[in-house]
């Protein structure tokens, strides 16, 4: 009897062991680490930073100069030519999309018949604008549009599907980058999401963004600029599992089993 109530502590005290170690091992997320912009009210308007886009060195840009009237003829100089695509096997067809303008590294780009325009650090409308100036020297009624043709942003880390992403409307906001990755991981840290900046002199600025407070949209970061990275880290929890023997799940298993088997003897 007193060897069977030895072997009862010393079983209780192998759960005890095998219960601690397994908490060395696991965590439970809060709340307040899982959800979004916890401090938002439910009702309420949030002014979100505006961020003007500015043309940057190395940037590509479609510039297409038309006419208001019907003489499209008279912008055709001031065009780069129509590049050719292969719609079809052996078959080339141009279409109407012009050359694409990339920003040298003086900030600039050649147009024909204008020469070089300084562009660089100049918002769209403002190239625009200055564009449509030298023209008005030899044309009438110029129509100048201007595309940036290589916005694109690169997001990173704990999210469902990390990549580069090419925006066509110029515009996106670091939660709408998130969405197109997919959104971050249960175990992706929300508190300090890392933004990566290339400035015009080609240094890097960087952000920490806390996805769990609303002052996120009013941050100078919330729209992201070309070639912006979104970096996501995994949380602590998951960092320490990575860190841990990859054999730990075995080891626990096989723990578990010799548990059962002491108890059934012990009985």
């Amino acid at each position: 009897m007193i060897q069977n109530f030895k072997l009862t502590v010393n079983n209780q005290f192998i759960v005890i062991g095998v219960l601690l170690f397994s908490m060395l091992f696991t965590s439970c997320a809060s709340k307040k680490d899982v959800l979004y912009f916890q401090d938002i009210e439910s009702r309420g308007t949030i002014e979100a930073a505006q961020e003007k886009l500015v043309i940057q060195k190395n940037d590509l840009l479609s510039i297409i100069v038309s006419v208001s009237g019907l003489d499209q003829a008279a912008a055709k100089p001031f065009n780069l030519p129509a590049i050719s695509t292969e719609t079809a096997i052996g078959a080339n067809v141009a279409v109407q999309r012009n050359q694409a303008y990339l920003v040298n590294e003086n900030g600039s780009v050649k147009m024909p018949g204008l020469g070089e325009i300084k562009v660089s650090g100049l918002t769209k409308t403002q190239v625009v604008d200055k564009v449509t100036e030298k023209l008005t020297e030899f044309i009438i009624d110029p129509v100048v549009n201007v595309r940036l043709l290589n916005f694109r942003v690169t997001v990173i880390g704990d999210v469902a599907r990390p990549g580069t992403y090419n925006i066509e409307n110029e515009k996106v906001s670091v939660i709408e980058a998130i969405g197109l990755a997919g959104d971050m991981q249960i175990s992706g840290s929300r508190q300090d999401v890392l933004i990566i900046r290339e400035n015009e002199d080609g240094s890097k600025t960087t952000a920490q963004l806390d996805f769990t407070k609303n002052d996120l949209f009013t941050s100078p970061y919330y729209y992201l600029k070309q070639n912006d990275v979104v970096v996501v880290d995994p949380n602590y929890a998951k960092v320490q599992r990575s860190a841990s023997n990859p054999n730990t799940g075995i080891f626990f298993s096989l723990a578990s089993l010799l548990l059962s088997v002491i108890v059934i003897i012990s009985r």
